[in-house]
């Protein structure tokens, strides 16, 4: 399973939401038995804050200059931000409960799904003349279904990659038997094909 990270930039976050996130950290990490000595200082946040508030209220109507100066208190808080940020991550142990509780969001961690399961639920079903729909439960953790048909005899498979998990074939040879197979297709390479289902083309 992958650790647990920081989301560290500030830039997502708007003009009037940076202030709050920043006071929620502060306060989240004061006393805070995990981070005993927060680098940089929470005093510091806390002042950065304040003059990125003045600032921002400031620039309100305000001219560029204003602007300028309410541009630059927000960078300088992003900055100490990120820094804290960094501490945070060094202290944490990657233990999610640790690293959550300093006030900080964490990054959505993807677990990889491994080897996908033997497809479930595969029919085949002759329609009109030359046309046979496939059909199969959606497998978890599946990208996309490698279908494969061959007429019976035959060595080659015909291959067919598709998003979804159902597939309708035609030009089929008509009163020709067929053999079908599918294996779902995720981040490992390994396939897991379904049982054979054979099938006369009408």
């Amino acid at each position: 399973m992958n650790k647990p990270r920081i989301i560290t930039g500030f830039d997502r976050y708007r003009n009037t939401e940076l202030d709050v996130k920043a006071k929620f950290i502060v306060d989240s990490m004061t006393g805070n038995p995990n981070f005993d000595m927060p680098l940089p200082p929470l005093a510091d946040i806390t002042a950065a804050t304040t003059a990125y508030i003045e600032a921002l209220s400031n620039a309100e109507g305000g001219g560029k200059s204003q602007i300028a100066i309410k541009d630059k208190a927000r960078l300088q808080l992003e900055g100490l931000l990120n820094k804290l940020a960094l501490y945070v991550e060094a202290y944490g142990k990657s233990d999610e409960v640790v690293l959550l509780s300093s006030g900080f969001s964490l990054a959505k961690t993807v677990t990889p799904v491994g080897v996908l399961p033997k497809p479930d639920g595969f029919t085949v079903q002759p329609k009109e003349k030359g046309t046979i729909n496939l059909k199969l439960s959606a497998i978890r953790g599946a990208n996309s279904y490698l279908f494969e048909y061959r007429v019976l005899g035959d060595e080659a498979w015909i291959i067919s990659v598709q998003s979804k998990s159902s597939l309708s074939l035609t030009n089929l040879q008509s009163g020709s038997q067929y053999e079908f197979r599918v294996a779902g297709i995720g981040s490992a390479t390994t396939r897991i094909y379904s049982d054979e289902v054979r099938s006369f083309v009408l």
